[in-house]
């Protein structure tokens, strides 16, 4: 644990590199324009795919980043510096690069390197420096306050991509004060290297890390097919442009902050039925906007709710984790959560749902919407049974 008189000063530093973490989703509420404008020659799935790009980035960078991080080779604050560089360089390479198609395939790749550096690291360094209820209560505030972030990102880069295509792009300008200030801010991490006896033992990761990891990488999939598909949903039934999309953006971003502010509270009453509760609600905001696909406010409304979700699962999964980790593997532990296990959900998410809704009814994004309505069901059945299941096993143990 850190200083009590640095511990204030890394709690607010942290929360303002959570402010910038929804980056990634700045980029969709262009993706309507950039499939109808500016590449028209291309399907909307090559589209939804390079949008895609930076999750499957994070993981190889992310993968990276643990390995330069646990040989000692670089520091989590290094990699936490580093990231958000690379991430502020998204937007300078779109000022510069923004004329083919392979320059979208550019920025996102710049984007999702930096994210693959700095996410999981600044996550593993609240793993290390505050106690179990202290990370309980920043776990549900660092998801409102990278939600809250996320509405203001969203709507700005809506706006911009008004004017310029590679607006959601050039959003990461704002990075760069941030990257300065945590400099100064995050303390250098001294980790000790393990001793040879003990090596092994500190380095295995809990059987509940891989668990938790197929739980987000499912929800991942899940969870991204609303906002990867909410521009062209909007364009479909004739309620806005990218600027609306930018708006309903905003939405999910903002349901994710009520869904952190109350997570703190809930979380130690549901336990692990919040999973089933989540991807209930997010059933509710899919059958919603299938149904009322021309209500621009149940829409958003509808987007809202699924954002609430997001604060209550991914969340909940990161807990648990820290509770079966320790300092030694706590950033191989995140990297396998927040890179490897999310961004395969997410990139998975436009090809597998994407191209079995084109499959089984077409480019229809109301039943897109509806179809994943039904997969979220049937998961939480499933958890809610197993999670009924965990707490008679240990009742009667």
């Amino acid at each position: 644990m850190i200083k009590k008189e640095n511990s204030r000063a890394l709690l607010w530093t942290v929360l303002l590199i959570a402010f910038i973490q929804m980056a990634n989703l700045a980029i969709l509420p262009g993706v309507d324009h950039i499939a109808t404008q500016v590449f028209p020659e291309r399907p909307l799935k090559d589209i939804q795919m390079a949008m895609a790009l930076p999750n499957i980035v994070v993981l190889i960078s992310g993968v990276l980043a643990a390995i330069l991080e646990r040989t000692g080779l670089i520091s989590k604050k290094a990699l936490v510096i580093v990231g958000l560089v690379f991430c502020a360089l998204t937007g300078v390479s779109a000022l510069i690069f923004h004329t083919h198609f392979w320059h979208l395939h550019l920025m996102n790749t710049i984007l999702g390197v930096g994210m693959g550096l700095y996410v999981q690291n600044y996550q593993s360094i609240i793993y290390d420096s505050f106690d179990e209820k202290k990370r309980q209560f920043i776990s549900g505030v660092q998801s409102s306050c990278s939600h809250g972030g996320g509405i203001l990102l969203s709507i700005l880069a809506g706006y911009l991509v008004t004017i310029v295509w590679y607006g959601g792009h050039l959003v990461s300008l704002i990075i760069i004060p941030i990257a300065v200030v945590s400099f100064f801010a995050i303390p250098a991490d001294k980790k000790a290297r393990p001793s040879p006896e003990n090596r092994t033992i500190r380095t295995k990761l809990p059987s509940g890390v891989y668990y938790h990891s197929v739980l987000v990488m499912v929800f991942m999939v899940i969870y991204n097919v609303a906002g990867m598909n909410i521009s062209t949903h909007i364009a479909n039934g004739s309620i806005g442009n990218a600027a609306t999309s930018g708006i309903a953006t905003a939405c999910l971003m903002a349901g994710g902050v009520v869904g952190g502010l109350v997570f703190p509270k809930v979380s130690p009453f549901l336990r692990d039925n919040i999973f089933s509760f989540s991807l209930t609600l997010i059933a509710i905001g899919f059958s919603l906007m299938n149904i009322f696909s021309t209500s621009l406010i149940v829409i958003l409304a509808s987007m809202a709710i699924c954002g609430a979700s997001f604060c209550l699962y991914i969340p909940r999964c990161i807990f648990n984790v820290s509770n079966i980790t320790d300092p030694s593997n706590s950033a191989t532990a995140t990297m396998l959560l927040v890179s490897v296990a999310a961004g395969i959900g997410s990139y998975l998410s436009p090809l597998i749902m994407t191209n079995l809704t084109l499959l089984l009814g077409g480019d229809s994004t109301q039943f897109r919407y509806q179809f994943t309505a039904f997969v979220c069901l049937a998961m939480a059945v499933i958890l809610f049974v197993r999670s009924r299941q965990e707490t008679k096993r240990t009742v009667s143990s």
